[in-house]
């Protein structure tokens, strides 16, 4: 079976990009230029790309040991391999506008492209209008967040 990031987020019906939250706040700050933004960013995807990958493998791994399934529904690696590869690209592409414009653009620029994916995948598993707004409120919260954080300390 072939997996793609976006069908592998689709099906796992999860998806946040922490990494804009985490973008927006330092980008909220007077004290980051584009290239720290740009390093802190790549630093984040690489490590928790990784992270959620082998993460998605010892789940799978674990529910195959505790059912005891003789033949799992799926590859533990192939789910390790998709939701490392989802994270990276998601949050390559949410990282991508502060390569290309200047820090008050890309802010803005890196956070609308991410609500923007959080609404597409909450919307296409279901295909309910409800279920992408959902998606991007939830999301959307962390955001609110990243840029408080910032902006308090």
């Amino acid at each position: 079976m072939r997996i793609t990031c976006a069908t592998y987020c689709l099906e796992q019906k999860t998806a946040w990009f922490p990494q804009s939250d985490f973008l927006f706040g330092l980008a909220s700050s007077p004290d980051y230029t584009s290239k720290l933004i740009i390093l802190a960013g790549v630093v984040l995807i690489m490590v928790e790309a990784l992270s959620m990958g082998v993460g998605a493998y010892l789940s799978e791994t674990g529910t195959n040991e505790i059912e005891k399934r003789k033949k799992p529904k799926g590859s533990p690696a192939a789910d390790g391999v998709g939701m490392f590869f989802s994270y990276f690209i998601f949050g390559m592409i949410v990282l991508s506008p502060y390569a290309l414009f200047s820090v008050p653009v890309a802010r803005y620029s890196s956070i609308a492209l991410s609500l923007a994916l959080l609404f597409v995948i909450g919307y296409l598993p279901t295909k309910r209008f409800k279920s992408g707004i959902r998606m991007l409120i939830l999301a959307g919260l962390a955001t609110i967040v990243g840029f408080l954080v910032a902006r308090i300390f």
